[in-house]
Formats: structure tokens, sequence, C-alpha cells
């Protein structure tokens, strides 16, 4: 189905609801497909009057079952092609009882809750079901394709807990869990594709970005590891950044390390596997808070 858009109800960045109007096309196809519809409403209105009226008088033997069976036959023949002449509506997205004065016009709505990540859409142009006006997405829970060494995937489980740091967001980590692995090994990287699935409620997870992940197998699920940067020393005593109750705040948090490895230190008590800590700033901070004292948040 072709049409030319007429109105333009949303701008690129915009967040939606599900249903929300996008756009609205002026579509001659779909006038024609509406027309002949009300058209077959009123024919399968009479076709029904006509058929319970036969059936009524054949009941009581007042009409021949000649008359009654071509009565039958034309209230079936009229609602099978009403409703096939619905459902090519239903394809399209379009609302069967549009009224006469908007018989043309289509309502393109989102079908998601999400932003409007692209727009190629302008006034004046005439779409068709091949073309791609808007991409709406929903970036609430992501998706973080990780390559696992061939020697490695033997420790990875579907549920296994995973921190993923991402160049997008600088100071903090994401937890996620192992949704998904692969059966087949890349030949040429000697890899096998891992999913994880990522909650991002403020959306700064952003798409086609590279990340590093920690896979916290069932070994080592038990204590949270923290990259070597986020400790920080203050008054002798080990310390990661953690949020604070305000936004943009932070505070330190003491903290028992354990064993090191590959710029990675396990944390054997002060914070949960699944607490997010700073990162890159966390000395930045370390240095604010030892000037102005413990107690201080710095906005960051």
């Amino acid at each position: 189905m072709q049409g030319k858009l007429s109105r333009l109800a949303v701008d690129l960045g915009d967040q939606v609801e599900k249903g929300q109007l996008l756009a609205a096309l002026n579509s001659v196809e779909l006038a024609r497909i509406r027309s002949r519809l009300n058209s077959l409403k009123a024919r399968k209105e009479a076709a029904t009057a006509e058929y319970q009226r036969e059936k009524q008088l054949r009941s009581e033997s007042f009409t021949s079952e000649e008359e009654f069976l071509d009565a039958k036959a034309a209230y079936l023949e009229i609602t099978a092609e009403y409703d096939s002449i619905r459902e090519q509506l239903a394809v399209f997205g379009s609302d069967s009882s549009a009224a006469d004065s908007s018989l043309a016009q289509y309502a393109l709505r989102s079908p998601i809750q999400g932003r409007i990540e692209r727009m190629d859409a302008r006034l004046g142009q005439t779409l068709s079901s091949s073309d791609t006006p808007f991409t709406v997405a929903d970036t609430s829970v992501v998706w973080v394709m990780l390559q696992v060494a061939e020697t490695d995937i033997g420790r990875v489980s579907v549920g296994d807990e995973v921190q993923v740091f991402s160049k997008s967001v600088e100071d903090r980590f994401h937890t996620g869990e192992v949704s998904w692995i692969s059966n087949e090994l890349d030949e040429e990287t000697r890899t096998i594709p891992v999913r994880v699935v990522l909650e991002s409620p403020n959306g700064d997870l952003r798409p086609n970005t590279y990340a590093k992940a920690r896979v916290m197998t069932q070994s080592a699920a038990s204590l949270p590891l923290v990259p070597h940067d986020a400790v920080q020393t203050i008054d002798d005593e080990s310390v990661v950044f953690v949020p604070g109750n305000e936004g943009g705040a932070y505070k330190a948090v003491p903290v028992t390390l354990g064993k090191e490895a590959n710029d990675w230190i396990e944390i054997k008590s002060g914070i949960s596997a699944n607490t997010e800590v700073v990162s890159v700033g966390a000395f930045d901070l370390m240095s604010a808070i030892t000037a102005s004292g413990r107690s201080a948040a710095h906005g960051h």
C-alpha cells in the first residue's frame, strides 16, 4: 500500500509510547478498500436480514427449500468477502471504521514504547510498505554480544552474572546475565558468541559500541570483581566509590581485597556482586574526598 505523508507528529530523538501517532498518510488505495468495505457492510446487513427472514419462513413451511438455500448462500458469500476486506485492512494496521471524510487517511503508530532513533520521513513523501520512515528502539534492555575464547567457554553457563564496562558510560558498570551461548565456533578468531542481557533504564548504553565484560562463572560468582583502577586508598584503607543518595554524588565504601589478576581485584567484603562502582575517575574522587573529608560527596 502506498501513501503520501501528510503530517509528522514526532521528531528524531522523541520518546514515544506504544500506539502513539508518528505520522499520517493519505492513500488512494486505502480509500478504495475502505469504500469497498462500507459498500459490503450495507449489502451484508441486507443479506443477513434476508437470510434470517427466509430461515424463519422455512421453519414455518412458508417458503421453499430453494429460496432458503439461495438466501443462505448469498449471506455466506457476502460475509466472506466482507471479512476478507477487514482482514486486508488489519494487515495494513488500519482502522476499518474510519469515517467517510477520512477514508484515505492512514495513521502510522509506534508498535512499542521507545525512542525515535532514525527518521527518514518528510512531508509530501510517498511511502510504500517496503519503506522504513521511523526506527523506534526500546533501549531499556540491551544485548551485549561477547566473544569468548574456546578455551574458556566450558566455564561459562546460561544465567552467569556478567559485569559490563562500556566506553559510552565510563564511570560505572552495568550488571547482566548470560542468556544464550552459541554452538558455533568462529574459525578465524577461535571464539564463541555469548549473549548478555542488561537493563539500561536510562538508555545510556549505546548500540554498536564496544565494551569489556567479566563473566562471573560458578566458581567465582561468590565474590564481586572490580577493575584495579576502581580501588583507591584513603587513610590506609581500601575503598571503592558507589553512587550516593543524590544524583551525581558518590560515596567511598571500605572494602576488603582478595586475589588480583588481569587488572581485576576480588572484593571479599564491603559490596555485593551487583553493586555499581566507579572505575574511570575514581582517583579524582579520592583526591577530592581526601581534601574535604570522608563525609563529603563529590558531584561528578
